[in-house]
């Protein structure tokens, strides 16, 4: 299993929640990139939300 997704619209490496941008819909959640605001498949946006970038602001 991959532990990051490399964003097709800017080619920046997507690892943790810090690098998503999410918005609340209707039918759930949309998942998008924290730079460019590509939308990322759902699957993969959901699997990073739970992984940290582990910098010291990260609350465990």
């Amino acid at each position: 299993m991959a532990l990051s997704h490399t964003c097709d619209g800017c080619g920046a490496t997507l690892g943790a929640r810090e690098d998503l941008h999410r918005e609340s819909t209707p039918t759930g959640r949309s998942w998008y990139c924290g730079y460019c605001r590509m939308p990322i498949p759902d699957s993969i946006g959901e699997r990073l939300s739970h992984r940290r970038d582990g910098s010291p602001t990260d609350r465990r």
